[in-house]
């Protein structure tokens, strides 16, 4: 069973175990619940402590409920009344990951092209929509004008694309429709893509959706790397069926909706840091689908050399690969290995510029304003050589 679940699952017990216990033994002895709960400043502080948790909770629950497709919240709801929100809400927690683990590995079985439109709206010139895709939001961006042969990008970590600014964890996002509106993505031919942000159905995912899997699960020990603050205690693979949803059921939903005829050519994935180590495991691994990978701050320390080595290696004939570094922040520590894996592309035979791209971005460090400010060059590459 997923170990967060046991865990949610534990402290439930224990909340209902002592709840009914508590007020069992409260109820024999005739003993009075308000004055027990305001008899005094010290009581008071601890009932208005329980009361706000409660009322802090009950939202999340309805709210995370509808975003994530789980049913039935006002059953939780019902009986956080008849026992104690000590119980319900770590119940609450244990089933949403039990949900969230059932629809991050289950197939694709709906007769929609797309799950569930949560809402549209008008943005820089084109269209946002946003789906819930096999438990995942998806939000789309539609230029104004598209068809057959529209390129498609889809991007790692959504939340950061498309997402309104003011809802970010930061207050950043890359802004694309802007920088297509502002005109600074351009295509020889008129078409400008459609850009696609994936998000991860738990956030605590990161890594295991976007580190390069069969890599790592045979070289275990690259995850020293990244130090105690940072190693996932149990990392549950799971990038081969993330990537494996994007190219053999996301891709071809949203052909179906939009009227596309995916090519490899025209279809390519983007991502930063960690994100750019997935989206040239994407092109290794689906070729067939996307032909393009655009890494920004692509995060080489992961595995440093080794991982550069494997992942050169791994790459199909035919794929094209950009990637960048800036000079300031954590990217400061990833140039060395930015030039190593130029140096190994190289050797490899790959040609720079045409096959693949490596740029160095001086005074830039690593975040989405950084990635935003220069993200038509990675895009403007991919849709124009």
């Amino acid at each position: 069973m997923n170990k967060r679940a046991t865990f949610y699952f534990a402290v439930s017990a224990v909340g209902l175990i002592t709840a009914w216990y508590f007020n069992t033994v409260a109820i024999l002895r005739g003993q009075d619940f308000f004055g027990s709960w305001f008899g005094n400043e010290a009581d008071f502080v601890v009932a208005c402590d329980l009361l706000l948790t409660a009322f802090a909770a009950v939202p999340f629950m309805v709210i995370e409920s509808k975003k994530i497709g789980m049913k039935r919240v006002w059953l939780y709801i019902l009986a956080g009344f008849v026992s104690a929100i000590a119980f319900v809400f770590p119940f609450w927690l244990a089933m949403r990951e039990l949900h969230l683990s059932k629809n991050s590995t289950k197939s694709f079985t709906s007769k929609n092209d797309v799950h569930s439109l949560v809402s549209e709206r008008e943005l820089a010139g084109g269209k946002l929509e946003n789906f819930i895709f096999e438990g995942r939001r998806v939000d789309v961006w539609t230029p104004a004008e598209y068809d057959a042969t529209t390129p498609l990008l889809v991007a790692h970590d959504g939340a950061n694309f498309l997402l309104d600014v003011n809802e970010t964890w930061n207050h950043q996002n890359w802004g694309i429709p802007e920088a297509i509106a502002a005109g600074r993505i351009v295509a020889k031919d008129g078409k400008l893509p459609i850009i696609v942000g994936v998000y991860r159905v738990d956030d605590n995912q990161r890594m295991a959706e976007l580190a390069p899997e069969d890599i790592l699960k045979t070289r275990p020990h690259m995850l020293e790397n990244l130090g105690l603050i940072k190693k996932p205690d149990d990392l549950d693979f799971a990038a081969n069926e993330y990537q494996d949803l994007l190219a053999l059921r996301l891709v071809p939903e949203l052909a179906k909706r939009y009227g596309l005829k995916p090519d490899p050519s025209r279809t390519a994935q983007i991502g930063a840091s960690l994100g750019g180590l997935a989206v040239i495991y994407g092109v290794s691994r689906h070729p067939e689908v996307f032909g393009t990978a655009l890494g920004l701050s692509t995060a080489w320390p992961l595995g440093y050399q080794e991982l550069i080595d494997h992942l050169v290696a791994g790459l199909p004939k035919g794929v094209r690969v950009y990637t960048d570094v800036g000079t300031e922040e954590l990217d400061a520590t990833y140039s060395k290995w930015h030039y190593n894996f130029v140096e190994a592309m190289d050797k490899a035979g790959w040609k720079r510029d045409l096959e693949y791209k490596a740029e160095l971005y001086p005074g830039t460090g690593h975040k989405e304003s950084w990635w935003g400010a220069r993200v038509e060059h990675p895009i403007n590459w991919w849709l124009n050589s």
